[in-house]
């Protein structure tokens, strides 16, 4: 990629970051939890949740979607992972819970997995769902610019699921190679 192109590549992420922030910010609280909620019980209601054991989430941070109802549901259902994030390597592990109290504050202040739950070889993970700013109708991503879940992902067999609300959706997202794609986006209107 000529580096022009990937110079405005770069810079137009950087402002499609800045206004989906700034979208999911303006957010009311009872909007925030309504749309979330629905989005619970597409994930519930679907195959995604039926047909695997071994599912990936994420903590709610800044407004994401909020699938910490599915979580609770899942503890009892299911074997339940969430990421760590190693900010040297820049990468992320995930390793399994079986209660929202094995979270401990960890890097960037989101809550993960305590160093003593289980870590798993991400190649055994059914499916992950994976938090972003903005995804395309490609299922292409936009996420916080880091590149923690783009590398984790990178040579995932698994189903890689973006989590988002429809208003996160546009047509078509300027991605670079190691940008990973997405098998399926849920929204509060469904999956697809």
């Amino acid at each position: 990629m000529r580096k022009g192109v990937k110079q405005a590549i770069q810079d137009n992420k950087k402002i499609l970051r800045a206004y989906f922030k700034d979208q999911r910010n303006q957010l009311s609280e009872e909007l925030w939890k309504k749309k979330s909620e629905i989005i619970n019980l597409n994930l519930i209601n679907s195959f995604l949740y039926r047909d695997f054991t071994k599912i990936a989430f994420y903590y709610p941070i800044n407004r994401e979607v909020d699938l910490r109802s599915s979580i609770s549901q899942a503890l009892f259902e299911k074997e339940v992972y969430l990421p760590r994030t190693n900010r040297v390597e820049k990468r992320l592990s995930f390793h399994r819970i079986t209660s929202l109290r094995e979270l401990v504050l960890g890097v960037f202040e989101i809550p993960e997995p305590s160093p003593n739950c289980q870590q798993i070889d991400i190649s055994d993970l059914e499916v992950i769902l994976v938090p972003g700013l903005a995804f395309d109708k490609k299922k292409g991503r936009l996420g916080y610019g880091g590149g923690y879940y783009d590398r984790a992902l990178a040579n995932f067999k698994g189903l890689k699921v973006g989590v988002a609300f429809s208003f996160q959706i546009v047509d078509e997202l300027g991605l670079e190679e190691h940008d990973v794609r997405m098998d399926f986006i849920l929204t509060e209107e469904g999956i697809f």
